[in-house]
């Protein structure tokens, strides 16, 4: 596999993601969004229930999960353009007419909307970070992010749900004919995280650095399995006839 093709699949893509209104949108207004209101949320509920901030750390945490889901979640808008935006620009046939192997052509799928959703995921939880610090670190008399606990939730499980979302809703763009249905479908990568949060909530699972490690064990081997599916079904012969 050669790599630079790949880069160039994703420049490729990056040049068509920067014309699209919505695109940019989500990667910019949505984390920022997240980030302060998440922030403000936590602020209401401690004014309306005045206790030590100490006793909220676990609701910090459980708030921290949600970036993982946004990470999942944003590539629900960009990912569904990694095909869909090739057949709208006219530049899907001369693509699959490249000696690029399938191999090349599917990671640069992937790159193109993994990257930006990543580092858009990250704009969010850094905001919200410094957000809880200030409000909390007079009281707490130390800063509270970041830690160990935050290091794991986005360093590690953030990239892997990241890189789950990005690879479902390739998948999906790869499947399917225009962009609404695309995004129709990739929205369901959002209940599986989703019931672990809820299961967290009810408290039968606890979302602290052990159950996030072994979520992100398992996000590898679905990540791995992904990949291998997306290029099993990477048809290009059936794609130039569906699309052209």
């Amino acid at each position: 596999m050669d790599y630079e093709n790949s880069w160039n699949v994703v420049s490729k893509d990056f040049a068509i993601f920067k014309n699209k209104k919505s695109i940019l949108y989500t990667l910019t207004i949505l984390p920022f969004a997240v980030g302060i209101g998440f922030t403000i949320i936590l602020l209401l509920i401690h004014d309306a229930s005045p206790s030590p901030y100490s006793t909220y750390i676990p609701a910090f945490n459980g708030f921290l999960f949600w970036f993982i889901i946004l990470a999942a979640i944003i590539p629900t808008a960009v990912a569904s353009y990694s095909v869909m935006g090739e057949k709208v620009e006219k530049t899907l046939e001369p693509l699959l007419a490249t000696p690029l192997t399938d191999g090349e052509i599917i990671l640069g799928k992937i790159l193109s909307s993994f990257i930006p959703c990543l580092v858009a995921t990250y704009l969010g939880a850094v905001i919200f970070m410094i957000g809880i610090d200030i409000i909390t670190s007079q009281q707490l008399g130390y800063i509270l992010y970041p830690n160990w606990t935050a290091a794991v939730f986005l360093l590690l499980a953030t990239p892997l749900a990241c890189l789950f979302g990005t690879e479902f809703n390739t998948l999906i763009s790869i499947r399917v004919s225009d962009v609404r249905t695309a995004q129709s479908y990739g929205g369901a990568v959002y209940f599986p995280l989703l019931i672990v949060f809820i299961l967290g909530e009810a408290g039968y699972l606890t979302l602290d650095i052990k159950t996030i490690l072994i979520f992100s064990v398992l996000l590898v081997v679905v990540d791995i399995i992904i990949f291998y599916i997306n290029k099993s079904l990477f048809q290009r012969e059936e794609m130039i006839t569906r699309f052209s």
